[in-house]
């Protein structure tokens, strides 16, 4: 019987300062800045629905200062689920942050880039402006009762005293939550490393994460993170985003459940999820996407099939059904005759070893020529043209 998971040994090696890890979901927010992704009102409602079903701690529900659509969206998410677990997004700008207040949300997500790039070419206001308004804008935040995160965009661009120095000033005006941002995916995994732990060493803790995947380094680097103090990790499902996107939500869950032993997400649930906001998004998931991909669990090499029909943990890690997805055994020109046996088997047709060597032949040949993996219905074709055998 296959365990539900296998990993490596060596897993249990690393320990992890980070304890009691938290998702903060923003598909609703960064994944809407996924070009040509547009969310409707009821379709916003649902994600956030399933994404408690599934058990993230946050949703980052929305920009409500950024249209009425918006506000009235993140209105109906409190409504329906309660001000708990939802944040609104805002700038350090007042009205931004009366749109979260308006809109009833619980919690503030508070953007406001410290990085000397962002404040030469962007904000265009010295450091000691940007202390006065990030205070200002904190203390108005924290007299409406909001919990605050503060989200220093392109931080891992930022110099470190300084941004120590906008960490300690924030902390010190009741910020909740310091999250540490990487805008441009531009951060190594071992960098990220020690720059979380030693912000966590000079008492910044609870820390979160952003990562974008500008290298592919988005979960490496949120799981870096985690190892070395921070617990917020933010995510969006199918890792929907500007550009490379960020850390994928069902990656990281998975990867906290497996690594970490986790157990507080509702792993089962993550392909139904994934399928409703590619829906809703209207994007594909690609088949070798991570987690819920159509080829996770598809077999197709002789070799690999072999191993699965003996037994699966020979060649997954994780079960299918931990993830709400199944098992496939594909035939084609890499299939060997272990898989043609056991699409026989499925049939209740029993043939000789030579009629099954036929048979695996003419499905290679068959494939090769169509540069395609069979369908059921061509595997009954050659099938029949071989045994004479139909259903």
């Amino acid at each position: 019987m296959q365990p539900e998971v296998s990993i490596s040994p060596y897993c249990s090696w690393v320990k992890s300062i980070g304890a009691n890890p938290e998702i903060h979901d923003t598909t609703l927010r960064e994944g809407e800045q996924t070009p040509g992704v547009v969310f409707d009102i009821a379709d916003k409602v649902e994600i956030a629905g399933l994404l408690l079903e599934v058990g993230v701690d946050r949703i980052e529900a929305g920009f409500p200062a950024s249209s009425s659509i918006e506000f009235n969206a993140i209105k109906k998410m409190v409504q329906e689920y309660g001000d708990e677990h939802i944040f609104g997004f805002a700038r350090a700008v007042k009205r931004d942050v009366d749109a979260v207040i308006e809109s009833g949300c619980g919690g503030l997500l508070l953007c406001f880039p410290p990085s000397e790039i962002h404040l030469e070419y962007k904000l265009r206001m010295s450091k000691e402006e940007y202390l006065e308004r990030a205070l200002f804008i904190v203390d108005y935040a924290k007299s409406h009762g909001l919990k605050i995160i503060y989200s220093a965009e392109d931080s891992t661009r930022a110099s470190f005293d300084w941004l120590v120095r906008v960490f300690k000033t924030v902390k010190n005006a009741g910020v909740d939550v310091c999250r540490v941002v990487d805008t441009l995916g531009c951060i190594s995994p071992s960098a990220m490393y020690m720059l979380i732990s030693t912000l966590y060493g000079r008492g910044f803790h609870p820390l979160e994460v952003h990562c974008h995947n500008d290298h592919g380094l988005a979960l490496a680097n949120s799981l870096a993170a985690y190892e070395a103090g921070a617990t917020g990790i933010s995510t969006s499902v199918l890792g929907l985003g500007e550009r490379a996107g960020i850390t994928a939500t069902e990656e990281a869950i998975l990867a906290l459940t497996n690594f970490y032993k986790v157990r507080k997400y509702r792993t089962e649930l993550l392909t139904k999820l994934c399928r409703f906001v590619a829906e809703k998004a209207r994007v594909g998931i690609w088949p070798i996407k991570p987690v819920v991909g159509s080829n996770v669990f598809t077999h197709y090499s002789g070799i690999h099939q072999d191993g699965v029909l003996k037994n699966p943990v020979v060649y997954e890690c994780f079960a299918p059904e931990m993830v709400g997805g199944k098992r496939r055994i594909l035939l084609g020109y890499v299939s060997g005759r272990a898989a043609v046996r056991a699409k026989l088997r499925e049939l209740g047709v029993n043939l000789d070893d030579g009629l099954v060597e036929e048979l695996t032949k003419k499905i290679k040949e068959y494939s090769y020529n169509r540069r395609s993996a069979l369908t059921d219905e061509e595997f009954l074709e050659l099938l029949k043209e071989v045994s004479g055998w139909s259903p």
